[in-house]
């Protein structure tokens, strides 16, 4: 019938040339507009899945940063944690993306979750216009390199760190035959490539390279075949729940080569079955000496009856470099990722949990130290030497 058609006369131009009006002028708000809630709180959000590996160790840095922040200065800090039920990273980027009192995200910790929501991050929709800087503590795959203006990371890449463990592994252990059982995705593949890389241009072998599917592998198959194959060195780039499962099956099947996992295993340290096993670390807390890890591992022991492991210190480097950025006068999300580009390149660096916080160029962290720790007994709830520390170290550059 006529009078429901929908009324066309050019009097509603008006209105809706005003909404277009408002909604670009939204889109731009990451250039001039002050983040923060009503009373001038600015908001850190927290880019990890609750539930996940590594997600209270996540949480909690970024909870200690704030109250270490609130301390030093008038400027207001709180975390924004993602909401109840939030089970994606895509999810957790559109929420905090679209929250304008959120000046900065730490996260994500995992790399493929980050390569996932940088777009989002990075109001790639809009060439950027609502960017949100987000610097992740952990995320170390090679391709997140310079891969987008808006993101900063405070670990090494993963190239960085096999390398260092392929020159250990020379030059500590004296191996020269190793073999490689990786997780079959982008973590996996990156490590096993650049050590087997680092670890032949000296003149030794990769006597296996296998591939594993995370939930779905015989362990007892790959221990067999090491038993057979007496390699001198196991390299694991995997994760811990399926490094502790393998290392049971090496250990039924008799092979005593020293196991190196990657830096995604390091809970192992928290079971009897890993002692004797390696892994690559970018933090340990009995190697944190400067004033700003002192305060944060008495802070973090005294609050949570443990010691922090590498989530909650870099995540606590992440938003302490964001914070003291913000303090210093960057009080838009624009404004922060310019600042926080020239931290090392003409603005001095921050004073971090892990180390001195600077970036390189492509946003990368600058000369971030990679370790190779060895599980002596099984991970205290306060005992900060339950782990040594193999020398010598390397550092990333």
């Amino acid at each position: 019938m006529i009078q429901n058609r929908p009324d066309t006369r050019p009097r509603a131009a008006a209105p809706l040339l005003l909404l277009l009006a408002a909604c670009l002028a939204a889109c731009r708000s990451s250039d001039t507009a002050t983040a923060g809630t009503g009373d001038g709180t600015i908001l850190i959000g927290v880019g990890a899945i609750p539930g996940s590996p590594g997600y209270d160790g996540v949480a909690r840095g970024v909870e200690l940063a704030v109250e270490r922040l609130n301390a030093a200065s008038a400027v207001r800090f709180r975390s924004r944690p993602p909401k109840p039920g939030s089970a994606g990273a895509v999810l957790i980027a559109q929420q905090l993306s679209a929250d304008p009192q959120v000046i900065a995200v730490v996260g994500h910790p995992e790399s493929g979750n980050t390569i996932e929501t940088i777009p989002i991050y990075a109001d790639a929709e809009h060439s950027g216009a609502n960017g949100l800087v987000v610097i992740s503590p952990t995320a170390s795959s090679p391709q997140l390199s310079g891969v987008n203006p808006w993101f900063f990371r405070v670990a090494p890449s993963d190239n960085d760190a096999a390398r260092v463990t392929a020159q250990w592994a020379f030059d500590s252990l004296g191996a020269t035959r190793a073999a490689i059982i990786y997780r079959n995705d982008s973590y996996g593949r990156d490590w096993a490539g650049t050590f087997a890389q680092a670890f032949t241009r000296r003149g030794a072998t990769v006597i296996a390279r296998e591939p594993y599917l995370a939930g779905v592998t015989e362990w007892d198959a790959y221990a067999q075949l090491l038993a057979t194959m007496r390699p001198d060195v196991v390299l694991f780039p995997g994760d811990a729940t399926d490094a502790l499962a393998f290392l049971r099956a090496l250990k039924a099947r008799g092979v005593t080569a020293p196991f190196i996992g990657g830096d995604g295993v390091e809970q192992i340290n928290q079971h009897a079955d890993a002692i004797g096993a390696r892994y690559v670390a970018f933090f340990r807390a009995d190697r944190a000496t400067s004033p700003e890890a002192l305060w944060f591992l008495s802070r973090y022991r005294e609050r949570f009856r443990q010691d922090p492991d590498m989530f909650a210190a870099l995540s606590y480097d992440a938003a302490i470099v964001m914070g003291r950025t913000i303090i210093s006068g960057a009080r838009t999300r624009a404004a922060l990722r310019l600042a926080l580009e020239k931290i090392g390149n003409g603005a001095p660096s921050v004073d971090g949990v892990a180390g001195r916080i600077a970036f390189e160029r492509n946003h990368d962290i600058k000369g971030r130290r990679v370790v190779i720790v060895r599980v002596d007994r099984v991970h205290g709830s306060t005992d900060s030497a339950a782990d040594r520390t193999d020398k010598p170290s390397g550092g990333a550059r």
